[in-house]
């Protein structure tokens, strides 16, 4: 058995590395996990899993709304990164284990208080920033059935921009492991900005298109090349290099 499994990972290894780079689409602001110039923790992951593979990749840097759209469309083979939601179902295939965890906390300005601590504490008529075609905890997604406006921007910077100016009431930012608060504001450029709560972290992964030709076998040299950098090192390696204070394992 150990012999057939080895001879199928090296065929699929073989037969993508014969052809073209597979592209995969990432995300143009989502610091530090995937940053504007392609560089990012969760990139290199993704780099270094295909290459204990022999299987060469592309990354092409889109707004997060567009990676998805082409993975779900078939059009691109795998999007990073992705949680799970409804929609992706029969369409995208996450891999077997998270890239990190994202964290879903909410903010309000100073100026403006939300006398809430919970989500159930949220009143009807607030208007809430989130990102276009970010996935979101259904509990949060729920918020539109009592009344609270869910307002999508390109990029939380931008959200948080709106919060500043009073054209939203509070923004729900997806934060992880490598990124503090303090760096959240100061890369949005505001000050004022004032913790309020968090609700359950989710899983955040890179998604195979199932419409893609190359997405299924692109996720089986994925689910075993980022098992052999966990097992070697390379995995923590990247951590230390990423958040050399904090890493996740």
């Amino acid at each position: 058995m150990r012999r057939i499994l080895a001879l199928l990972g090296f065929s699929l290894s073989s037969l993508l590395t014969q052809a073209a780079p597979i592209e995969i689409m990432v995300e143009d602001a989502a610091a530090p996990m995937s940053n504007p110039d392609g560089s990012g923790y969760a990139n290199d992951i993704v780099l270094a899993a295909f290459a204990a593979m022999d299987t060469p990749v592309t990354l092409t840097v889109v707004p997060y709304a567009r990676c998805k759209q082409y993975v779900l469309a078939g059009a691109v083979a795998a999007c990073l990164s992705m949680s799970d939601a409804p929609e992706l179902e029969g369409k995208v295939q996450l891999a077997d284990q998270p890239l990190f965890y994202a964290y879903p906390r909410f903010f309000y300005h100073s100026s403006r208080a939300v006398a809430a601590r919970s989500l159930e504490q949220l009143k009807p008529g607030l208007r809430l920033g989130i990102v276009n075609g970010y996935e979101y905890p259904a509990e949060i997604m729920r918020l539109k059935e009592r009344g609270i406006h869910l307002l999508p921007a390109r990029s939380e910077a931008t959200n948080l921009k709106k919060l500043a100016v009073g054209h939203i009431d509070l923004v729900v930012s997806m934060m992880d492991d490598f990124k503090s608060d303090a760096t959240l504001l100061a890369q949005a450029g505001v000050e004022q900005i004032v913790f309020a709560f968090q609700v359950t972290p989710q899983g955040s992964y890179i998604g195979f298109s199932s419409r893609h030709p190359q997405g299924e076998t692109a996720r089986q040299l994925f689910n075993r090349g980022y098992a052999q950098i966990v097992a070697n090192g390379v995995r923590a390696t990247i951590e230390r290099r990423w958040n050399p204070r904090k890493p996740l394992s």
